[in-house]
């Protein structure tokens, strides 16, 4: 089973639609949920991670409920750098 890409975003935020632009761009297969229609699974997420920052991926390896979280600022410094971690699960 391929792994599974989760963006966290938030309606109207610059960092996000860019991100998701370039994932497009790239080829990138990615669900999107919107923190304030998750609120469940992102609280789930900040206290895992101790961030409320966002853009935030999950990677869900062999598409199962486990796998890395990148949190902007303590995991990359550029949606460059993020998008190439993303690669290398992709």
């Amino acid at each position: 089973m391929a792994n599974k890409i989760i963006v966290f975003t938030l309606n109207g935020c610059f960092h996000c639609n860019e991100l998701k632009k370039k994932l497009i761009k790239e080829n990138i297969d990615f669900t999107e949920l919107e923190i304030d229609e998750n609120k469940k699974i992102w609280n789930s997420v900040v206290e895992q991670t101790g961030y409320n920052s966002l853009p935030t991926v999950f990677i869900g390896l062999n598409g199962e409920d486990e796998g890395p979280i990148f949190v902007p600022e303590r995991d990359y410094e550029s949606q460059e750098d993020l998008v190439g971690k993303i690669k290398i699960y992709a």
